[in-house]
């Protein structure tokens, strides 16, 4: 048995991989899902299952959250008491507001409880084969004892700086990534209403300068119309407002991507919020799968 006792708050698609990857290296982590009945086979693995997260997090080396809201952080955190179980570390691997940051950093302090923000990418693909990228708000040295967590579950980990930059470098990465898909979308509504196939530009995009990762990923989901969750569009709405509200705080102009609240929201009134992101298919581009 290794020597760290790790916990995961929130075991979900991000969760449950991360899960898998330490129990297979020998740390049997603690974990604490809202609906413990779809982690239920974990237990095989050696993890142990938790009604709460306080109970969970008790006297752990570290806990890692796994959660999607600043809402969900406060009930799972700190209205449950979780910090005065006395864990050592806590990271905050979900993508989570600058203020909500400054919070968690404040109030583990006060109770001299490492924090660290450290939000990461990859789809559950990523998740599952131990292959995050991680972006921390520290530095290499402060964070020695964490390569254990973040080797066992990552592809590479980038230190960002202080508390808040590893979050800061996550909202700029999503709403990048929002505004590339946007922008494939919009390009496949113009090739389609002008009389060129979708399937005619795909080819094209994926042997031009123009392609991307994802490019790449997600095409196939939206040529096949299959919106299986790797990330979903509600969790990308929420971290597209983050960023707008960052750029007004640091006054930075976004006069392309300034529109993309507006259209996850049309996502989200259309019914697609659990669905993958690429499901904006849908409401924008309209690509249709073959018959």
């Amino acid at each position: 048995m290794n020597k760290y006792t790790v916990s995961i708050i929130g075991t979900g698609i991000m969760g449950s991989g991360m899960a898998r990857n330490l129990a297979s290296a020998g740390y049997a982590p603690k974990l604490y899902a809202r609906n413990p009945d779809k982690i239920r086979e974990l237990e095989a693995l050696g993890c142990e299952i938790h009604a709460n997260p306080a109970e969970a997090a008790r006297n752990a080396d570290l806990v890692v959250l796994c959660l999607t809201e600043d809402s969900i952080l406060k009930k799972e955190v700190l209205d449950s008491k979780l910090l005065e179980g006395n864990p050592r570390i806590l990271l905050d691997c979900g993508t989570t507001s600058l203020p909500m940051t400054q919070i968690l950093s404040e109030e583990c302090s006060a109770r001299k409880i490492r924090f660290y923000d450290c939000p990461m990418t990859g789809s559950k693909n990523a998740a599952r084969d131990g292959q995050i990228l991680f972006m921390i708000g520290a530095t290499e040295k402060e964070t020695e004892d964490l390569w254990f967590f973040l080797d066992v579950c990552g592809k590479d980990t980038v230190y960002c700086g202080g508390i808040g930059s590893g979050q800061k470098a996550k909202l700029a990465l999503n709403m990048i990534q929002a505004g590339i898909f946007q922008v494939y979308m919009e390009g496949f509504s113009l090739a389609q209403n002008s009389g060129v196939s979708p399937d005619i530009l795909k080819n094209i995009l994926l042997q031009s300068a123009a392609k991307s990762g994802i490019a790449e990923f997600k095409f196939p989901f939206v040529f096949s119309g299959n919106y299986e969750t790797h990330f979903s569009l509600k969790n990308m709405r929420k971290d597209v407002y983050h960023a707008m509200e960052l750029a007004q705080t640091h006054t930075t102009s976004l006069p392309l991507c300034k529109n993309l609240p507006a259209i996850y929201d049309s996502g989200m009134g259309a019914g697609y919020a659990e669905k993958d992101f690429c499901s904006l298919n849908e409401v924008t581009a309209k690509i249709r799968p073959p018959r």
